[in-house]
């Protein structure tokens, strides 16, 4: 897989008239999320250097050399022990491109050229990133239901958040985010940090996910605490069918501004007005990835990109829901990944 990715970017080097790319983590809080999508490992310290042509160079701190190699024989790796400025002096000739978006500014020399379009790479999934993708889906629905199962032992949102947490890592994975548990009006705020506080009757949004092998699922549920209104059924299963349409639309070719056009006149005027985030995002390596589904948004899906669909409402001082599926485009058509029931459940 990573000999597939590496032809890839080597592509669009080639495309930018760029001889080599420089990629990396410098120590610093900023990390590059395409060095994690080719290696998927966090580096701590490392300098990787793709050519147009040939096999990269991976800088690594010095007592990772053998663990590195033996990991990734498709690279070359050497220590990283001279400052990034002799390293480069092996590129002065050569035309270099570099990521804005994760480059400390102080390591940017005046040739050096800002990469474009690397994050359609990412949007496109390979086979065995599917495979991954599909675990990671499913791995998250049999969480979701423990999670139902054992839910009279729980009394707070950060019991649930927790339990989730907990299952996670027992089942060999790890959170690709920490769990959104909102009952009650914290469930008003889309990003709500789960709280020691009693469980509040009401709507209960729970937004989860895992990170399995590299790559992350992300789906959100909402439930009832204790017995809804036929109203409040009503709107539920209103907003259940505008995601469930949104979903049939994404296909091939199809404008995802107009899926999310489309899915914001379904929920017609009194909810659109309450649904004040975008309609879903790209997921992959990272939990938020190219492209943004929203009504801004111009390009057309393609075969293999894998998103999200979660429209939701939150009428102030009132009530929240959200309803999430994580969606892989295909030629026959969307396959939603996430399985779990959607049917309005009560706990």
């Amino acid at each position: 897989m990573l000999k597939e990715k590496i032809s890839a970017m080597q592509k669009l080097l080639h495309a930018q008239k760029l001889d080599v790319l420089m990629i990396g983590n410098f120590g610093h809080q900023v990390r590059d999320d395409l060095l994690y999508y080719l290696l998927l490992t966090h580096l701590e310290l490392g300098v990787m250097m793709i050519p147009q042509k040939g096999i990269p160079t991976l800088y690594a701190i010095p007592f990772e050399v053998a663990q590195i190699k033996k990991a990734y024989p498709e690279l070359h790796v050497l220590p990283f022990e001279k400052p990034l400025k002799d390293v480069l002096k092996v590129y002065e000739k050569k035309q270099i491109g570099y990521r804005p978006s994760s480059m400390p500014s102080a390591y940017v020399e005046k040739r050096m050229i800002a990469l474009t379009g690397e994050e359609r790479i990412f949007a496109i999934k390979l086979p065995e990133e599917i495979v991954r993708l599909k675990k990671a889906a499913a791995l998250t629905d049999k969480i979701f239901a423990d999670v139902i199962t054992n839910w009279k032992k729980f009394n707070t949102e950060q019991d649930v958040a927790t339990y989730i947490i907990l299952k996670t890592i027992e089942r060999g994975a790890e959170p690709s985010f920490p769990p959104i548990v909102a009952s009650g009006k914290h469930a008003l705020n889309p990003h709500h940090t789960p709280a020691k506080t009693t469980l509040t009757k009401g709507f209960c949004v729970i937004d989860m996910g895992v990170r399995y092998q590299g790559y992350c699922s992300d789906m959100t549920r909402t439930v009832y605490i204790g017995k809804p209104t036929k109203k409040e059924k009503d709107i539920y299963n209103h907003l259940l069918h505008a995601q469930h349409t949104a979903i049939t639309e994404c296909i091939v070719g199809a404008k995802i501004s107009d899926i999310a056009e489309h899915c914001r006149k379904h929920l017609g005027k009194e909810w659109n007005k309450h649904f004040t985030h975008a309609l879903g995002h790209g997921l992959g390596t990272q939990v938020h990835e190219w492209p943004r589904v929203s009504t801004s948004v111009q390009e057309p899906l393609g075969e293999n990109m894998y998103i999200t669909i979660e429209p939701g409402v939150y009428p102030p001082g009132k009530f929240g829901m959200r309803i999430e599926d994580d969606v892989l485009i295909t030629k026959k058509g969307p396959v939603v990944l996430t399985k779990t029931e959607k049917k309005l459940i009560h706990v």
